[in-house]
C-alpha cells in the first residue's frame, strides 16, 4: 500500500472480521518491551502482546498473530533482493534500539519535525516513516553511522578506521555497558564541534 493514497490502518481484517487495534507507536513499543531481549516469544509474552495490540479481544488465531506482525512491519513485504551492504560500506550490526536510543529518538523528532513525542501518540507507521527519514544532522543518525560503518572498508584511512572502531566500542549495542572513556569523550566532543581528532586517535594505537 502507498502512504500517499491510502490511510494508515486502525483495523485489521481477520477471517472477514474487522478487528480494531491499538495503532499508536507507544503500544507497539510496549509490545517490543514485553519481548525484551528474548530471541523467541514465549506463550505468555505472545498472549500479553496480542492483548495489548487488539482492542477488546481475548481469543486469537494464527491469522491474528500473522496480521499483527504484518502491522508491526508497517505492511512491508520482505525484501526480494539482498542489499549490497559491503558495496555500501556498512556492516550487519543493529543500527538502533528503541530503549537504548529513546532520548536520541525523542530529540531527533523535536529537532527535525518539531514533534514532542511526549504529547503525541502518532500512528506506528507514521512514526516509523519519520524515524527512518531523520536527517544526517540529528545525533541519532550520527550514532547509527558509527554502529554500521564497515571498519574493514578499504575506503577508510588508518585514522578513520581507528576512529570508527573506537566509536563502535563506545556506542555498540552488542557491547557490555562501559563508563565513558576520557579519550572517547574527547573524540566525541571534537567530532561534534568540527575539531581535529588526529591527535587523539594516536593514543588509540
Amino acid at each position: 500500500m502507498s502512504s500517499l493514497t491510502e490511510p494508515f490502518p486502525v483495523k485489521l481484517n481477520v477471517r472477514g472480521v474487522e478487528c480494531p487495534v491499538n495503532s499508536g507507536f507507544r503500544t507497539v513499543l510496549r509490545c517490543y518491551e514485553v519481548q525484551g531481549k528474548s530471541k523467541e516469544l514465549s506463550t505468555g509474552q505472545l498472549s500479553e502482546i496480542l492483548r495489548l495490540f487488539y482492542l477488546g479481544r481475548r481469543s486469537f488465531t494464527e491469522e491474528h498473530i500473522s496480521k499483527m506482525f504484518w502491522f508491526f512491519a508497517c505492511g512491508r513485504e520482505k525484501e526480494k533482493k539482498k542489499f549490497p551492504r559491503k558495496t555500501a560500506g556498512v556492516n550487519n550490526k543493529q543500527p538502533f534500539d528503541f530503549v537504548t536510543d529513546a532520548d536520541l529518538i525523542y530529540a531527533g523528532f523535536m529537532q527535525q519535525y518539531g514533534i514532542d513525542l511526549q504529547e503525541e501518540d502518532m500512528h506506528w507507521w507514521k512514526f516509523m516513516i519519520l524515524l527512518e527519514n531523520l536527517g544526517a544532522d540529528t545525533r541519532l543518525q550520527k550514532v547509527m553511522e558509527y554502529r554500521t560503518i564497515d571498519t574493514l572498508s578499504k575506503n577508510l584511512s588508518k585514522e578513520q578506521r581507528k576512529f570508527y572502531q573506537a566509536m563502535q566500542r563506545y556506542y555498540g549495542l552488542d557491547n557490555a555497558p562501559v563508563g565513558k572513556d576520557q579519550r572517547l569523550r574527547k573524540i566525541e566532543e571534537a567530532l561534534l564541534n568540527g575539531g581535529d581528532v588526529s591527535g587523539i586517535l594516536k593514543g588509540l594505537e
